[in-house]
């Protein structure tokens, strides 16, 4: 993906014909410091990011290949006399230009979170709580395009579209008008986070084969990631708001002439044998009044995936599930962060 902010440049339309590229970007490093070299012809495009003392990344592509780091810079550097690039430079703040350089690398941290079960505003939300440094790549279901979101230390810095457009939109509105859209065509969501604690930096283009290793910071040994202990009243209230939104449809439907929590204490017996602690008897989680308690000592994501199943189970009894999904938009806008980190489909 070429996305470059490009609200400053320093010079543009150079024909690469004439150029020698690695003294074009020695000058830059010195005369910016940070920015990127942007390369655009009728079959190819490809940019190189830089600061004072490195390259820091690279990227090509046309319509057979797309190539990154030393191979992106290997391959620019061959097609510059053949491909006549239109050359623009870019200046890009230092503090920003580590990001947009490693975007090629990000990595996977959240796939496929449908719009059915994730608020995307929620999501955006959830990021900024957790400083996250990445990019949300937002699909549309009815072939309604959609957008990527980059995000900087939990701030959103601007988004683009996912029909082509490489240009940075920074405003409100755009990041605005992918959320509203999103809750009227549904989607999913795929979020990357970009590791800035240690990045590789390139060679110039003379030594192809070599690379370095430039670190920003002492890189923390890897953990191997597990589920986050939650404040245990927030999930117990999630799951407190969920049973009585299902209660509040139940009592709606005047052909169900059942109290609804014999309804809710028969669909606890069908699951005892696997969670025990849902035993109406034994009384380890109850719900009453629209109030939950829970004295059992189940893990958060036994619980959680115990009283999910339950209520998914009874509104497909009772054919309710259409009509009970149209009141969880609030819900799920709510608990965004514990719908991800429990992995709740509903």
């Amino acid at each position: 993906m070429i996305i470059i902010p490009r609200e400053k440049s320093a010079v543009s339309d150079l024909n690469s014909y004439y150029l020698k590229i690695d003294k074009l970007i020695e000058h830059y490093q010195g005369a910016l410091g940070t920015g990127g070299v942007y390369f655009k012809s009728p079959i190819s495009e490809g940019v190189v990011f830089f600061d004072e003392d490195n390259l820091l990344n690279g990227y090509y592509k046309d319509k057979k290949v797309e190539l990154k780091g030393g191979a992106a810079l290997r391959k620019i550097n061959e097609t510059a006399s053949k491909n006549n690039y239109l050359v623009t430079v870019y200046y890009i703040l230092p503090e920003r230009v580590y990001y947009w350089a490693n975007l090629s690398n990000a990595e996977p941290l959240y796939r496929d979170l449908s719009s059915e079960f994730t608020d995307l505003e929620g999501l955006i939300k959830k990021m900024e709580n957790e400083k996250v440094t990445g990019y949300i790549d937002v699909k549309f279901n009815q072939d309604a395009g959609g957008g990527l979101l980059f995000i900087y230390n939990g701030e959103v810095i601007g988004g683009a579209s996912s029909q082509g457009v490489d240009a940075l939109d920074r405003s409100v509105e755009y990041r605005d008008d992918l959320i509203t859209r999103s809750r009227e065509f549904g989607g999913n969501f795929n979020v990357k986070k970009i590791q800035l604690s240690t990045i590789t930096s390139l060679s110039k283009p003379s030594a192809p084969d070599k690379e370095t290793k430039l670190v920003l910071k002492p890189s923390k040994p890897k953990k191997t990631k597990a589920l986050p202990q939650k404040d245990s009243q927030r999930v117990l209230r999630m799951l407190q708001d969920l049973l009585v939104l299902l209660e509040k449809v139940v009592r709606s439907n005047k052909r169900i002439k059942v109290d609804f929590e014999t309804l809710l204490n028969k669909q606890f017996v069908d699951k005892v044998d696997q969670y025990d602690f849902l035993d109406p008897f034994a009384a380890e989680f109850r719900y009453s009044n629209g109030k939950v308690t829970f004295s059992g000592r189940a893990s958060q994501k036994e619980l959680v995936a115990s009283i999910t199943e339950c209520v998914k189970d009874m509104a497909l009894s009772l054919g309710m599930t259409a009509v009970f999904r149209k009141y969880l938009a609030t819900w799920k806008k709510n608990y965004t962060d514990e719908i991800i980190d429990f992995n709740i489909e509903m």
